[in-house]
């Protein structure tokens, strides 16, 4: 038996290394190019209605909670009263409040009487200064006086000295002249005196009458702040009186005379599950909602958010009339989406003037959302790739894929509003060639089979 043989009979001639050629692995067979219709964009009006269900809810309801801590003396109203704005709903009991808020205001009466004296002691201190003035102009003219008569008799000293010399005049005679001079100088040096002590006097009256002024300045300002006191008093005692802040009907009464009710919990011996309740568990005295305009809310979804906007077209259904159907506009929004829902919160206001829709009715709000002559294709020409919106265009036989920016949808046309080209976005002219089929047979750079054309 040769040796050949007996390699070929153990070993497999696929694996033997030496002289054994490499085994090719065919590349499977190519598919058949997917057959697909063309449709080109076209012009179309695209309506779309969000729709959600909710409740009638009052366009105002305001909880009136006390502002101060007291007994309720009296209640006037009662739950379905209707009530006009300002009018009394309840008064409390707080007499040493009352008291305290009299006291002020004798005290507003005293501080102004202060100011009163203080200003009669202004004009007498500017009595006593113009009397100190005239002293003063008094006491100089008698020092002009004094001044006179010692000129007068030191001439007449002179001239009996020299008389004397001579002895013409007897000595005795210019010794009473002398006399007379010392006496005129002492009574100038006297006046002098009296003049200083009455400038004294005057500046002392100018202090007292600048003391007297500052003092009507004081006494002006402790009014002022004494008044500011009576009125934070004052407003504390208009709230022993509980009144309607507007025009509407009580829907709430937890009122009860004699309930001591605290400022920030309100009536503590309400119900536990009274509505309304704060967050410190206390129920509102009163509860008043306003019935004339109602409000209905929708919750948009991100998608359409941009296409709902003030004076959109609404419609709203009540089921409480038989499904009444009443045509209105959506009056706000809330223009920033709920993070939690993804939601844009839409208002709608209804007129009630009869008072007939009530708060907590079961509503069905609808908003219209309306595209007059967008740009659409149909819904089953664009699909998925990743997270990216796609269509394809037709380009030499072949499918070329685009990503789109897409507007609002009716379910079977979805507005374009641009396609991606050279990294920028360019709106629609009408004259692209989109391919529609099975989209996921398609992509980017394939060779199609084009069937018929589906429209323009």
């Amino acid at each position: 038996m040769s040796i050949k043989f007996l390699l070929g009979t153990i070993f497999p001639p696929c694996l033997v290394v030496l002289g054994c050629a490499k085994i090719e692995e065919h590349a499977p067979p190519s598919p058949n190019a997917p057959e697909v219709e063309t449709v080109q964009p076209q012009r179309r009006d695209i309506f779309r209605t969000v729709g959600q269900p909710g409740f009638v809810e009052a366009y105002e309801q305001s909880s009136i909670f006390p502002k101060i801590t007291g007994f309720i003396e009296k209640w006037h109203v009662d739950i379905g009263d209707k009530v006009k704005k300002d009018q009394l709903l309840a008064n409390l009991f707080v007499p040493e409040l009352v008291e305290e808020h009299r006291l002020k205001q004798a005290t507003v009466t005293l501080d102004k009487v202060l100011v009163d004296q203080n200003k009669k002691l202004v004009e007498v201190a500017d009595g006593n200064l113009k009397a100190a003035v005239a002293k003063v102009a008094q006491s100089k003219a008698v020092v002009g006086k004094f001044q006179a008569e010692v000129e007068r008799w030191q001439s007449e000293v002179r001239r009996l000295t020299d008389l004397v010399a001579q002895r013409v005049v007897d000595r005795q005679v210019l010794d009473e002249s002398i006399r007379q001079l010392r006496s005129n100088e002492s009574a100038k040096e006297a006046s002098l005196a009296a003049v200083t002590v009455a400038e004294s006097e005057q500046l002392a009256c100018a202090a007292s009458l600048g003391k007297a002024k500052v003092d009507v300045v004081a006494a002006d300002a402790k009014v002022k702040v004494s008044e500011a006191d009576e009125k934070r008093l004052a407003a504390l005692v208009g709230y022993i009186t509980l009144t309607s802040p507007f025009d509407g009907i009580v829907v709430i009464r937890n009122a009860n005379t004699g309930d001591f009710v605290q400022a920030t919990t309100g009536d503590q011996t309400a119900r536990p599950l009274s509505p309304d309740q704060s967050t410190s568990k206390g129920a509102p005295v009163f509860a008043i909602a306003r019935t004339d305009v109602v409000r209905i809310f929708v919750d948009v979804p991100e998608m359409d958010a941009n296409f709902v906007t003030t004076n959109t077209k609404a419609e709203v259904r009540v089921q409480a009339f038989n499904d009444l159907r009443i045509q209105t506009r959506v009056t706000r929004t809330s223009w920033a989406l709920n993070r939690q829902s993804r939601t844009l919160r839409a208002e709608i206001d209804l007129p009630n003037p009869d008072a007939k829709i009530l708060p907590g009715m079961y509503a069905y709000g609808y908003i219209r959302i309306e595209r007059p002559q967008v740009m659409a294709l149909p819904a089953k020409a664009i699909t998925k790739r990743g997270d990216q919106n796609v269509g394809f265009l037709l380009s030499d036989h072949k499918a070329t894929q685009v990503n789109l920016k897409l507007g609002a949808s009716d379910g079977d046309w979805q507005e374009v509003l641009a396609l991606e080209k050279d990294a920028s976005w360019i709106p629609l002219t009408g004259n692209e060639v989109f391919l529609q089929g099975d989209m996921d047979e398609l992509a980017d750079g394939i060779l199609i089979k084009v069937t018929s054309p589906s429209g323009k």
